[in-house]
């Protein structure tokens, strides 16, 4: 059984790192629809791939969110793609296209910091850093081991 808090990755975007409360992605085809006057049947025709988008809803907590945030705006704002690292999904270059930043009264320490990923690239998979490469590797190992301790008991 896979063991989620260990496997989770730290979340970052330009090495700004932050915890995820939500991440979502939009995909699919652009599909152009052919319909014609007087008929009963639609064409369809395939167009291409959708721009995929992450919604992720992300926080800040601790002493020094409120810096951690001017920080995490300031990658955001950088020009040029940036490499996000999301928990389950791994890293991959990606744009900004919008933030929205929350902070309330009674929840001094802790804020929300929610914004739209476009990838750089559309095409199906991400690109694997090496860390995420050595992640994936030290598990499996250590999954071994404890399926051979089972094993032998």
């Amino acid at each position: 059984m896979r063991h989620w808090q260990r496997d989770l990755r730290p979340a970052s975007f330009r090495g700004i790192r932050f915890w995820v409360d939500q991440d979502a992605l939009s995909a699919g085809k652009r599909i152009a629809r052919h319909e014609y006057a007087g008929g009963r049947r639609t064409v369809l025709e395939e167009a291409g791939l959708a721009t995929s988008i992450y919604d992720v809803t992300a926080y800040l907590l601790g002493d020094v969110s409120d810096l951690q945030v001017v920080s995490l705006q300031t990658a955001c704002l950088a020009v040029g793609p940036g490499r996000l690292v999301l928990p389950i999904d791994g890293g991959f270059m990606a744009y900004v296209e919008n933030f929205n930043r929350s902070r309330e009264r009674d929840r001094q320490g802790y804020i929300a910091f929610s914004f739209s990923a476009i990838p750089l690239s559309n095409e199906t998979g991400m690109t694997l850093g090496l860390a995420d490469v050595t992640l994936a590797y030290v598990t499996d190992i250590v999954d071994a081991a404890a399926g051979l301790e089972r094993l032998f008991r």
